[in-house]
């Protein structure tokens, strides 16, 4: 999931490349292809409020307002782009005029001649997967794998470390590293539509580090551990680009807009295919609640609301899934979970869990109406991840906005503990229900609060329920 997982939103790779999948510039392809077989084109240049593009596989509408901005650009320019690999014309005079688009479009203007380097597929590939195993720790993945085997997101079949790096390797299609500047893009035929909008979406990113030195910030929070924080960053980052990559997808000709949805349509997804569904919705979330909520902010305040979000960034995922807390500045809830001693154990992860990795795991087991009504009430919480040699514990305190919102929850994790987990029949006391089987699992509500347990070993999970137990309410 974003971030560290289901259990603290890891991102991946950690902290220096922000890529574009396969996914994503497919969900954004098919819209177009049906807006334009619609016979409707934007002009993302009118003065009319917003465009209406078709998201792909819901049936839904997204709305892409006007971009019209009130950001000065600076008087800076950029010399020529740097630019390796392909043919070094082409590359050069593409990139000139994307440079050119992109500051236009983003309304800024590059200060540092960002370097391009194409590669071809095959290329690409290889330097992402050597890239991503570098920064993945097989220790770390192993525990993760046990405990999504735990909660009953994997079935035993997946070798979590090697799918990520294989996901990684078919997906990603360009990338731009914060640490050097460079922009890194996918291209087998050239400088193709889909090549051109890639370049964009990246060049998007080098731009606005350039000027609010993102990097650095998503940097430190990853080293402090704070994945939750991160990824609320990354889904600003990653919906910055690909709002504005869509303003340029909306200014090309039909016959290129086409050649994009057929190249995007054509790519391989084996790899993603294989795989439980909510990973890839995972690996689609910065994208598409990214873009929702920068397309809120360009309705509401113009391109001038979005370089404020760099200055203000969003401190909560629940602030990008619903923006209205964004502008309330509604911060998360002091939650606290102790941290008790658990024999043979150690703290492998902790942090903040987050209302999309709520969504995502129970969606996974119940159904999307369900998890989103479970989920929606989050308040704040707080988790702590054990491991042994073998072994998982996990315990989650939450507090909803209402205690109606902590009452829901329980239920649906009631719900999930019984569908994904290998325990009995819950055995319902007073406030709390408790599952015992080769699994444990424990669920507990008082009032606003929920307390969450789940452990491989019963022994395990009945040590920390003792110690985490909610005291009864009034």
């Amino acid at each position: 999931m974003t971030g560290r997982g289901i259990a603290g939103n890891r991102v991946y790779p950690d902290g220096t490349v922000h890529t574009l999948k396969r996914l994503a510039a497919l969900l954004l392809a098919v819209a177009l292809l049906a807006a334009a077989c619609g016979g409707a084109e934007a002009d993302p240049t009118t003065t009319s409020r917003a465009e209406t593009t078709t998201t792909a596989g819901e049936g839904s509408t997204t709305t892409v307002p006007d971009p019209t901005t009130t950001t000065d650009a600076p008087t800076t320019t950029a010399a020529p782009p740097t630019t390796s690999g392909g043919e070094a014309g082409d590359v050069a005079a593409e990139a000139a005029s994307l440079i050119e688009a992109t500051e236009r479009i983003r309304g800024l203007r590059f200060i540092v001649s960002p370097e391009i380097t194409v590669l071809e597929p095959d290329a690409l590939a290889e330097r992402i997967r050597a890239d991503v195993a570098a920064e993945l720790d097989p220790d770390e993945i192993a525990v993760d794998q046990r405990f999504y085997e735990l909660l009953g997101l994997l079935d035993g079949s997946v070798d979590l470390y090697d799918a990520l790096i294989d996901l990684y390797a078919e997906q990603v299609i360009g990338f731009y590293d914060d640490d050097t500047g460079e922009l890194v893009v996918s291209s087998e035929a050239g400088i193709t539509p889909m090549t051109r909008m890639v370049m964009l979406h990246e060049l998007v990113h080098a731009l606005t580090d350039q000027h609010f030195g993102f990097g650095d910030v998503f940097e430190d929070l990853l080293d402090a551990g704070q994945y939750h924080e991160a990824s609320a960053l990354q889904s600003l980052i990653e919906g910055d680009a690909t709002y504005f990559q869509i303003v340029y997808l909306q200014e090309m000709s039909p016959a290129d807009q086409l050649a994009v949805a057929t190249e995007a349509l054509a790519a391989d997804t084996e790899v993603v295919d294989s795989l439980p569904g909510w990973l890839s919705a995972d690996l689609s979330f910065p994208y598409d609640t990214g873009f929702s909520f920068v397309s809120r902010l360009v309705a509401d305040g113009g391109i001038a609301a979005v370089d404020q979000a760099y200055r203000l960034v969003p401190e909560t995922v629940e602030q990008v899934i619903h923006p209205e807390k964004y502008y309330s500045l509604e911060p998360a809830r002091d939650v606290t979970l102790t941290t008790p001693t658990l024999t043979g154990y150690e703290v492998a992860e902790e942090g903040a869990f987050g209302e999309w990795n709520l969504q995502l795991y129970l969606e996974e087991l119940l159904g999307g109406g369900p998890a989103a009504i479970a989920s929606a009430g989050w308040g704040g919480d707080d988790y702590r991840l054990f491991s042994s040699a073998t072994e998982v514990a996990f315990a989650y305190r939450y507090q909803g906005d209402t205690p109606r919102d902590a009452e829901e929850l329980a239920d649906a994790l009631v719900d999930a503990v019984a569908e994904g987990m290998a325990v009995g029949n819950g055995q319902v006391g007073e406030d709390s229900t408790t599952f015992s089987g080769d699994d444990y699992a424990f669920v507990q509500r008082v009032g606003a609060d929920v307390l969450f347990v789940a452990a491989s070993d019963p022994t395990a999970g009945t040590a920390l329920v003792e110690s985490l137990r909610l005291p009864p309410g009034d």
